[in-house]
């Protein structure tokens, strides 16, 4: 008898279906949630969590669970980590295969501040920026379920792809814009697709004015503020240039849809699947606006579509995302204008961290680092790890690498073992000694 195929992996990812409603008054949301989980592990799971990232530092807001029922009977589940993780028990157990159902109700509470970190979760000027506004299963791996809570100067989710049908409602007059696809039935009644992506965010603004072009075969959406249509305009223009460099070089974007936002963050810009927000501060004029945009994208190709463990391996995506903003500017300004980031940027940030005793490995977890060096080791310091890559296995075998990378594992999770297999598949070698000067070690 001949063995059966194994199944599409995108065939046993999680169903979303979600119900929102926003309160502008009083700043809060509530919810309704059916979700489809299927252990797509080989083992049989004896627990399963839910992530309430509003209860985390770094959101500073609240979400209660109201109700949550199992295949349709009513559950207790423990309290985790502060109440940012729901652990719910399973018995029997949920063999690899097999399918539940979880109904949940939920209340969200948003922070009218921006003084909470990045105000990445918050209502301020207008503007109400909903990430992760539902509780959302984590990934399963190796080293069981992923749910310590992050530092709040790093990237929090760590999720599989999943598939998003979200019905928002919210006062008529605002604007809003989601990760995926939405289209409004009735005024103050919107409903959206998303998948498959990472999580699902929204934002929500009652001053949005959009530019739009095609690109690639996408659409970019600019949505900007209404006294802010130059620097709108001008965020519009450097997304569809990073979005049609990326294509290009690492392979196509798999969505219909791109949107940059203008959010009051205090971040520079924050990605999203098939969304990322750009802080306000940089729509006067800024010179980093560039910068920002050009990252955020890129991040729809590392993050996105390549996934990979934010919280406890943040070189993956931000290093990677980090160089691939140089690419940009080397591609559009030319290789001595990279140089001159390359080492006015990068290397100088390097050389003071050997300079000050401050150097470590830019393979840790963020939890590893203080804030003031998370950003000089990961994204500088880390960067210079696939310079380093590309200088020694040349332009053509460097870009092959990263174009098999992102077919490999697209919609999936990279690990440093795979990338490090991808670049042995494209040129004989793992080239092992830059990774553990760069990543692994202190690098002098």
């Amino acid at each position: 008898m001949e063995t059966p195929p194994p199944p599409d992996a995108l065939s046993l990812a999680s169903q979303y279906a979600i119900s929102l409603t926003v309160d502008i008054v009083r700043a809060q949301v509530t919810g309704e949630q059916q979700v489809r989980y299927t252990n797509a592990e080989g083992v049989s799971l004896r627990d399963l969590y839910l992530r309430l990232f509003p209860n985390t530092p770094g959101y500073g807001g609240g979400m209660q669970v109201t109700s949550i029922r199992l295949n349709g009977e009513p559950v207790s589940p423990e309290v985790r980590l502060g109440g940012s993780a729901l652990r719910l028990l399973l018995n029997p157990p949920l063999a690899p295969m097999e399918t539940v159902t979880l109904n949940l109700t939920f209340t969200v509470t948003v922070p009218l501040t921006d003084e909470i970190d990045y105000a990445q979760f918050a209502y301020v000027r207008g503007v109400m920026a909903l990430p992760e506004v539902y509780p959302l299963i984590p990934v399963y791996d190796d080293e069981g379920w992923n749910v310590e809570i992050a530092p709040e100067y790093g990237d929090a989710v760590y999720s599989d792809v999943a598939f998003y049908q979200v019905d928002v409602t919210a006062p008529p007059a605002m604007t809003l814009v989601t990760s995926g696809e939405c289209w409004a039935p009735e005024a103050g009644r919107w409903s959206c697709q998303a998948g498959p992506v990472r999580d699902f965010a929204l934002i929500l603004g009652d001053d949005y004015q959009v530019a739009r072009q095609v690109a690639e075969g996408a659409i970019v959406n600019s949505y900007f503020y209404s006294g802010h249509r130059e620097g709108g305009e001008q965020a519009l223009r450097m997304a569809v240039d990073a979005f049609t460099l990326y294509s290009r070089l690492f392979g196509p974007y798999p969505y219909e849809e791109l949107d940059v936002v203008e959010t009051p963050t205090r971040a520079g810009g924050i990605e999203y699947p098939t969304l990322v927000v750009i802080s306000d501060r940089l729509y006067t004029g800024h010179p980093r606006l560039e910068w920002v945009v050009a990252h955020e994208v890129a991040h729809q190709w590392w993050y996105g579509v390549v996934g990979s463990d934010q919280v406890d391996e943040p070189w993956l995506d931000e290093a990677l995302t980090q160089y691939t903003t140089l690419l940009y500017h080397e591609f559009f300004y030319g290789a001595e204008t990279a140089d001159e980031i390359l080492k006015g940027d990068f290397q100088a940030a390097y050389d003071r961290l050997v300079d000050e005793g401050n150097d470590m490995p830019a393979g840790l977890p963020v939890a590893a680092y203080p804030r003031d060096l998370y950003s000089p080791v990961v994204y500088r310091k880390g960067a210079l790890y696939f310079h380093a890559l590309r200088q020694r296995v040349g332009d053509e075998n460097f870009f092959a690498i990263l174009r098999a990378y992102y077919r490999r594992h697209r919609y999936g999770i990279a690990t440093p073992d795979s990338f490090l297999a991808t670049v042995k598949a494209v040129t004989g070698s793992e080239h092992r000694d830059l990774y553990e000067r760069w990543i692994l070690g202190v690098s002098r």
